[in-house]
């Protein structure tokens, strides 16, 4: 699971490497493009994290012909939702774009790239509802193959297309925008062709075209995790607006550190999901006694990944970048904005294992209240007036924003820490049954 989350987010990285020695104004505009159409696609990409409580009974020996049921609503809801994001990716987000970045020359790539973006979220979405059946089926070495392929097509293609390879015109942003569409195109196609020909056991092999249309179901269990998944990628992405006020240079600078803290935070991403499993089914077994037990081991190597994250970062803060942009300026802001995020990476550890240590406890809408009010609430007014009010804004700059955003992963954790050790107590002498519905 932790290794497909990686590769599945290496793309962006990938093609803020390539277009970072490209060119930084090709790289601000990738990045404002990004922090748009990303809650739009995470929206719907968390929507069919619906299918895993929906599928997991039925894989598991009950009545498998309705996993055909539940594709279909996938299909279905995955038709509707990408016409959606590519009317938006056509329309809004272009002038939204327009609005943001200063330099017209940004404008343009950035508005070009999501033109070109534009059919990708049908396929993401469908592509995204194989990956969690496949899991939900204990067969997760395929989303890892079909990852991995997606990586490599990205690379091949964003090389062709961004620098002119082969005799390919060169497109710089654009010819990133097609690489992403064609790698994430041949990947489902993979996905299809391996469910259809090659595995022996077929999970989607029949489409009900009633519940194509019909998919409430689905969309009615999907839609608060879409809401949460987007809420969360729209705090990073309301941080890259308001860094625009800054300058292009800065928006790639911003782009650089996004790239890097997710690689890191990926791990973290995958020890979420596995705590609420693992709590789960210590509360199905042996109660309250063993999940403290299992969240403090949790705890214990989230402590020791992060600190290994923060030793690195401090030590390479002033090379990092380079691997990312040969811009002089830009590399120099991102080394800047890395001795901060390496700091909240401990209170981000915390968050992320109490936010999975709820979900076992089938508690979802703390987090995401708690998460609204304390990084909207705190971190982007506190970042805002740091950057542009305080007496340091001079010498803060952009870094403001971040400083504030470490506020306020301090106190979401510290939140949800409280509501975890509340949970506790409330949980004691009792049970939760079926533990698989929240993996």
């Amino acid at each position: 699971m932790i290794l497909t989350m990686t590769l599945e987010l290496s793309i962006s990285v990938v093609d803020t490497v390539m277009l970072g020695h490209y060119d930084p104004l090709h790289l601000a505009a990738v990045g404002l493009a990004s922090s748009l159409w990303g809650p739009v696609a995470c929206f719907m990409i968390g929507v069919t994290f619906g299918l895993t409580p929906l599928v997991t009974r039925h894989l598991h020996g009950r009545r498998r012909s309705q996993v055909n049921i539940y594709m279909s609503q996938a299909l279905g809801l995955s038709l509707i939702l990408g016409v959606i994001g590519a009317v938006m990716s056509i329309t809004l987000l272009p002038y939204a774009a327009r609005l943001m970045a200063t330099e017209v020359e940004t404008q343009r790539v950035a508005s070009e790239y999501l033109y070109i973006f534009s059919p990708t979220f049908m396929a993401l979405t469908l592509m995204t509802s194989y990956k969690n059946v496949f899991e939900a089926a204990g067969k997760p070495r395929v989303p890892l193959l079909v990852a991995t392929l997606s990586l490599i097509l990205n690379v091949i293609f964003n090389y062709v297309f961004i620098y002119g390879a082969f005799g390919f015109p060169e497109l710089g942003a654009a010819g990133a925008a097609i690489a992403s569409v064609a790698a994430v195109y041949l990947s489902l196609l993979v996905f299809i062709f391996y469910d259809l020909r090659i595995n022996q056991d077929t999970l989607f092999s029949k489409i009900h075209w009633r519940y194509v249309r019909r998919f409430g179901i689905l969309f009615s269990i999907g839609m608060p995790a879409g809401f949460a998944f987007s809420f969360e990628i729209g705090l990073f992405s309301s941080l890259t607006w308001l860094i625009s006020s800054f300058g292009d240079l800065a928006l790639g600078a911003g782009q650089v550190v996004m790239s890097y803290s997710t690689i890191l935070f990926t791990p973290l991403m995958a020890m979420s999901a596995v705590t609420a499993i693992i709590v789960a089914k210590a509360m199905a077994t042996k109660g309250v006694e063993e999940v403290r037990r299992r969240v403090r081991m949790i705890l214990g190597l989230g402590v020791g990944y992060v600190t290994i994250c923060f030793v690195l970062t401090q030590t390479f803060r002033v090379e990092i970048p380079l691997l990312f942009s040969n811009s002089a300026e830009v590399a120099a802001l991102a080394s800047a904005i890395l001795v901060i995020t390496s700091i909240y990476q401990f209170p981000d550890m915390v968050q992320t294992v109490f936010t999975g240590a709820l979900r076992g406890f089938r508690d979802t809408r703390t987090a995401m209240v708690a998460m609204g009010a304390s990084l909207f609430g705190l971190s982007i007014p506190l970042g805002y007036w740091l950057s542009h009010v305080s007496p340091w804004a001079d010498t803060l700059t952009i870094r403001g924003f971040y400083i504030g955003l470490g506020c306020g992963l301090l106190l979401l954790a510290s939140v949800l820490f409280w509501r975890y050790r509340r949970t506790l107590v409330r949980f004691r002498n009792r049970r939760l049954p079926h533990p698989e519905e929240v993996a």
